[in-house]
């Protein structure tokens, strides 16, 4: 190839690059009518608060205790129902009622869906504006009364909207600036996300790491500890325990026990700090993973006496038989919880634990 040939190919390769890199620096195609509300970037979002009626949500991207990530405050404002007072014999003079109490505000892991949301609003953007609005067209929105709040800190400055939606029921809510009365469409998902965010944001793991990442365990409950191997552990689903004194003899009792335990899930979530109702849990069981010298997680299940008389704990599933006062609740949390989550009050949780280490 001559050198006039190499020129003219490493013109080309050049304007190639060129292309390329402004394609990649040219911003996203926006679609018919879609307005950008707030312009920032993910390193300029601070954070996004949400409030109605029912629930106060904060989410931000920051530090809790140390701990990096997607963490969302948030206060469920429908009161704890106050429990009833005891009968009294005396007509004339019945016991006053306890108040209903205020549900604590809760610190909570983001999950993925939070990170999502979060860069939905880097930068905020709306299917359609539609200006400033009269008072009668505002009406026809439900921006007259709203019930619903939405504040945005991006670039050390904060944003405020209200969320109204038409008496008719059209399934749209709509979105005005409190500085300057401009209205906006607000983007459905984001709303749906923000009041449902108990549900739908928060991290449920009880871990970040798999069984196969591990390969032995620590088992204490009872005053007592037993270490077990993890045996053929790159099977999620075949994997063995053994205990270390004799690795080549699988214990299955072990290993039953040790699947209900890794397949938990959390019925309720609490706080970064939070307290059960009725008190600290007590520290039951212990289950500490390891990848060779190196700790991986672990797990403490607690229990927490509860009062004859006493309200059991709301049902995680509405539709399913109410729960009774079985006079204790479970606890757990492990290295990556927030903090203590409720367990199903499963009692062979704790006492099948103290017959795995016993080793009957």
């Amino acid at each position: 190839m001559t050198g006039r040939g190499l020129a003219v190919y490493g013109g080309l390769a050049l304007a190639g690059l060129g292309i390329a890199y402004g394609t990649w620096q040219r911003e996203p195609e926006r679609a018919a009518g879609e307005v950008i509300i707030v312009d920032a970037s993910k390193s300029e979002l601070g954070a996004v608060h949400f409030e109605d009626d029912n629930v106060t949500v904060d989410v931000q991207r920051g530090n809790e205790s140390g701990e990096s990530g997607v963490w969302l405050k948030v206060q469920d404002k429908t009161p704890v129902p106050a429990p009833k007072p005891p009968a009294s014999g005396d007509k004339a003079s019945p016991p006053t009622p306890p108040a209903a109490k205020p549900r604590p505000l809760r610190v909570l892991r983001g999950d993925e869906p939070a990170e999502k949301l979060l860069a939905a609003f880097a930068p905020f953007r709306s299917p359609r504006a539609f200006g400033v609005l009269d008072a009668k067209k505002a009406k026809e929105l439900g921006l007259d009364a709203p019930k619903k709040k939405l504040t945005i800190t991006a670039r050390g400055q904060t944003r405020t909207f209200v969320i109204g939606q038409p008496s008719q029921g059209s399934g749209e809510n709509y979105l005005r600036d409190s500085a300057d009365g401009r209205t906006y469409l607000m983007p459905r998902q984001l709303l749906t996300d923000l009041q449902g965010a108990m549900y739908r944001l928060v991290d449920r793991k009880m871990h970040t790491f798999k069984i196969t990442e591990v390969n032995r365990v620590v088992v204490a409950s009872g005053g007592k500890s037993r270490e077990f191997v993890i045996k053929n552990n790159k099977d999620p689903n075949g994997y063995k325990l053994a205990a270390a004194a004799t690795p080549d003899k699988p214990d299955e009792m072990a290993r039953n026990w040790h699947d209900k335990i890794w397949r938990m899930f959390p019925t309720e979530l609490l706080g970064k700090g939070e307290i059960p109702t009725h008190g600290q849990p007590k520290v039951a069981t212990r289950i500490e993973y390891f990848d060779g010298g190196k700790s991986a997680g672990w797990l403490e299940i607690g229990k927490v006496d509860v009062p004859p008389g006493a309200a059991p704990p709301p049902s995680p599933n509405p539709h399913g038989p109410p729960p009774t006062n079985t006079g204790i609740e479970l606890y757990g949390r492990t290295e990556h919880t927030a903090g203590w989550v409720r367990l199903s009050n499963d009692p062979s949780t704790v006492t099948e634990a103290e017959k795995v280490v016993a080793g009957s």
